[in-house]
């Protein structure tokens, strides 16, 4: 209890700190249309990037960039109609503050209208504090009939279109998509989890941008668990950063 409390003071104490030397998330918004720096393919890169949620707690971001396989990281900023991560404004700050491209994801339920979790979304991911394409996390079809998944991903898809300018990533395991989504969205930018030493396959002929390789991956400063992912060998970062 004693140690949880200190890791929340020392949360509010650099969110403050950094709140008053300019690197809020107002600020942070305008780094997200400075000129991107893409760096070229390492070969020998482990990984490329993360996504992250509150799973992952409170975030050491100077020891995590120490290590430079670290290109890229995707920020959980909502889930439903009403969630937010309560992590999402800090490390969306601090992720910009140590050079990452950082893009932003919301999680689809079953249990609220599209328009309500589009205005969820919206409100908690500014456009202008974006450096990748949005990403779409559909992970569950609920009560929901195949064509009723497929019709809601697809207005959800469009009003993140129309609200930031661009197509928005898919997300969703290998075995889920194919099942439920593909063909329909196979010609979206894909990030496909699949836990495995071979890359996703998508039916009817798609392809994958990003690969999650592994739910269980560990680096310095994160006390849990992350998501680690790998570019496609066909595509790069230049392919989903913003334009």
């Amino acid at each position: 209890m004693i140690k949880h409390a200190t890791q929340c003071l020392l949360v509010m104490m650099a969110t403050a700190a950094m709140l008053m030397a300019g690197w809020g998330c107002q600020n942070a918004s305008h780094q997200g249309h400075a000129a991107h720096n893409i760096p070229p393919r390492n070969p020998q890169a482990r990984y490329h990037g993360i996504d992250i949620s509150s799973h992952q707690g409170n975030i050491d971001w100077k020891k995590l960039t120490a290590d430079k396989d670290l290109l890229f990281v995707y920020i959980k900023a909502s889930e439903g109609a009403t969630y937010t991560s309560q992590h999402y404004g800090f490390n969306l700050t601090m992720a910009h503050h140590y050079g990452l491209l950082v893009g932003s994801y919301h999680y689809l339920t079953t249990t609220a209208p599209i328009d309500r979790q589009m205005a969820n979304f919206a409100a908690h991911a500014p456009k202008g504090s974006q450096d990748l394409i949005p990403m779409l996390d559909v992970e569950t079809r609920g009560s929901w009939t195949r064509s009723q998944l497929i019709d809601s991903v697809s207005k959800m898809a469009g009003l993140i279109e129309r609200h930031y300018g661009v197509k928005p990533m898919i997300y969703s395991t290998m075995e889920f998509y194919n099942k439920n989504l593909a063909p329909h969205f196979n010609k979206y930018h894909l990030y496909i989890g699949r836990y495995s030493t071979q890359p996703p396959t998508i039916n009817w002929e798609g392809s994958y941008t990003i690969w999650q390789f592994t739910e269980n991956g560990i680096l310095p400063g994160i006390d849990a668990y992350v998501d680690l992912c790998r570019m496609s060998d066909n595509a790069w970062l230049d392919d989903i950063v913003l334009p």
